[in-house]
């Protein structure tokens, strides 16, 4: 058993002989059992105890009985000794015990500081035990040298390191501080980065050497239709960087985003090629994306209607958007006196691609065609038929910006969409003029910021864009207009996020022709009002503010896929239309500004998108021979 010797009686003095030597098991201190090193306490004579002080002595061993008077450190030299001691639970006052001793021994060494050649030397004296605890201090440290760090400076990096140099070596603080640059490189997305080849200099420098994690290939797993230089376009993340999880997340967004693939997975293995490099394997879940389409719906603008269509968002594999629809409705829903009584007859053909002969440069066109009830000039039935080309490509040198250039041209014609009677009840003169159409040649610049995290669906970042357009018309009529819309997404909750409207626009040069007038109120305005409800004129301001949250189904309804897609809104809009055109401010009465408050349903229907069922109430201005309270769309307002 590891106790001090008993007190003993002989002939010569009394003389108490305490040592204790350090042994180490597994790396760490602890007391050996049989100790090899001895220090000798001074020869204390027997007629120095007195006689009550030495019987009760004689049947209690030195390590149960015995007050430590004193704590003394030997061989520190860059340690404070106190600093030591406050590690220790023996202290002066404390009675001495072995087995707290090994435990200082264990907790001096966990320090960090000190060689295994830790050793603890209890001495008896005539007032109890003066403890010497004897250390060797590792080497001192003289510098930190970091190589292979490329993405974060050295200052941030030596800053971790910060009391460490002139003081001994310590291998707890070390791995802290290695832990804390891993730290630093995972905060910024660099979660591969590690610290390898940890070494030390005789002069006391110690050397650590960075891994960033390099990629050192891309593969793409199950994409049987598209080309793998589609899905790489959309990324980022590039051969030959390093790996950062942030930006791959942002690009596995883009990647799914793209509706071609059910789901999109990353994983990421040691390169067989190089071990201090990674392979990165993204994993797509491939869906049929061409579909003929034969639907239905009902929208405020074009009323019950029927389509059909051919849509492929991935065509030829390319990541090409082909588009085409036809599509008839009834006409108007609650169209008032003023809106001709006819169907509604549209085409569209569009083809895009976002990166034209693999570059930077997106291009899209399209032709329609539509033949519906005029909005702006009433009783008038409106045929539009066109064809655009737009060519954008992001600005670089500005994060989240791109640029975009559209040419378009148009022929409006319009007719008459009334009777005679019709003309008279509502006071319409000078008609001639009114249905008079157009050739026009428009050429739309648009500077675009968009930080959305969901072009479909946002719940945060923001989009705002500015547009100026110059319409030259065949003939004449030319004329000019600018633009701006700024949508703002802020998730409050979850499931609920607060999104923000605000736009307008108005005439630079030129007289708009009243049937391209810009128009306030209806669906995609200032809901509450019929299209054009407050008016039309050369400019307009716009804003809304919808708070928008999923519905928690229950029972049944949860196993009906679609309907977990069932939302709600609830929102304010508010509009003014200015500089307002006599036509519809002196003839029929529109108030040129008004606002309303109501809330709706959402559901996206698969292969339709998010359908709208809005009720809405004018609260202030407007007339309320121009009020409708229902709206319906196919899309978000916005």
């Amino acid at each position: 058993m590891n106790y001090l010797p008993s007190l003993t009686l002989n002939k010569a003095p009394l003389a108490f002989l305490l040592s204790l030597v350090l042994g180490f098991s597994s790396g760490l201190p602890s007391f050996a059992e049989d100790p090899t090193t001895t220090e000798e306490a001074i020869p204390t004579p027997l007629s120095d105890f007195a006689p009550d002080e030495i019987r009760p002595a004689r049947g209690k061993r030195y390590d149960q009985g015995l007050t430590i008077t004193k704590v003394s450190i030997k061989g520190n030299r860059l340690i404070e000794g106190g600093l030591i001691r406050e590690a220790m639970a023996s202290r002066s006052g404390s009675l001495y015990s072995k087995r707290n001793l090994q435990r200082d021994l264990r907790r001096i060494y966990n320090m960090g500081y000190f060689t295994e050649k830790i050793k603890a030397v209890p001495i008896a004296t005539n007032n109890g035990i003066h403890l010497r605890i004897e250390v060797e201090e590792n080497a001192p440290v003289t510098g930190i040298n970091i190589d292979g760090n490329t993405l974060i400076n050295d200052e941030e990096l030596q800053a971790i390191f910060a009391g460490q140099t002139g003081m001994p070596q310590n291998i707890g603080q070390l791995n802290e501080s290695i832990e804390k640059i891993e730290k630093v490189y995972a905060k910024k997305g660099y979660v591969l980065a590690r610290v390898k080849n940890i070494s030390d200099d005789p002069d006391g420098v110690i050397n650590l050497e960075v891994n960033e994690g390099e990629i050192n290939d891309i593969h793409f797993i199950g994409n049987r239709k598209t080309k793998d230089y589609v899905v790489k376009r959309m990324m980022l993340t590039k051969k030959g960087d390093t790996y950062n999880e942030k930006v791959l997340t942002e690009d596995l967004k883009r990647v799914f985003s793209s509706q071609s693939f059910s789901d999109v997975r990353r994983v990421i293995t040691v390169s067989p090629d190089d071990p201090d490099k990674y392979d990165l394997s993204i994993e797509l879940d491939e869906k049929k994306t061409g579909a003929i389409s034969m639907g239905g719906g009902v929208d405020t603008g074009t009323g019950l209607f029927g389509s059909v269509g051919y849509t492929d968002p991935n065509f030829r594999g390319r990541g090409e958007n082909f588009t085409s629809i036809a599509a008839v409705g009834t006409g108007v829903i609650g169209r008032g006196d003023s809106l001709a009584d006819a169907r509604t007859y549209q085409f569209d053909v569009g083809w895009s691609t976002p990166s034209f002969r693999q570059t930077d440069n997106a291009i899209s066109t399209n032709l329609y065609g539509r033949d519906m009830a005029s909005i702006n000039v009433p009783l008038g039935i409106e045929r539009r038929i066109g064809t655009g080309v737009t060519w954008s490509r992001p600005i670089k040198s500005i994060k989240n910006t791109a640029f975009s250039l559209g040419l378009t041209g148009e022929r409006v014609s319009l007719r008459e969409g009334g009777t005679s009677s019709d003309l008279s009840d509502l006071g319409i003169t000078g008609r001639g003029t009114q249905l008079d159409g157009g050739t026009f040649i428009n050429l739309s610049p648009t500077i675009a910021y968009d930080t959305r995290n969901n072009r479909f669906a946002p719940t945060k970042g923001q989009l705002s864009t500015l547009s100026l357009s110059g319409a030259y018309g065949v003939g004449g009529g030319s004329y000019g207009t600018v633009s701006a819309n700024v949508r703002k997404y802020i998730k409050l909750h979850k499931n609920v996020t607060l999104a923000l409207n605000a736009q307008g626009g108005s005439a630079l040069i030129g007289d708009i022709p009243t049937f391209n007038m810009f128009r306030v109120g209806g669906s995609y305005s200032v809901r509450g009002f019929q299209e054009g409800g407050l008016g039309i004129g050369n400019g307009f301001l716009i804003g809304s503010a919808e708070v928008r949250t999923k519905l928690p189904l229950f029972g049944k309804l949860k196993k009906i896929p679609f309907l977990d897609n069932l939302g709600a809104a609830f929102f304010l809009d508010a509009g003014k239309v200015v500089d307002q055109a006599k036509l519809t401010s002196g003839q029929f009465g529109h108030d040129g500004f008004g606002a309303s408050a109501g809330a709706g349903l959402r559901l996206t229907i698969p292969g339709v998108g998010p359908v709208r069922i809005d009720y809405a109430i004018p609260i202030a201005g407007g007339n309320s021979n121009f009020y409708r309270r229902f709206n319906f769309g196919v899309g978000q307002k916005f």
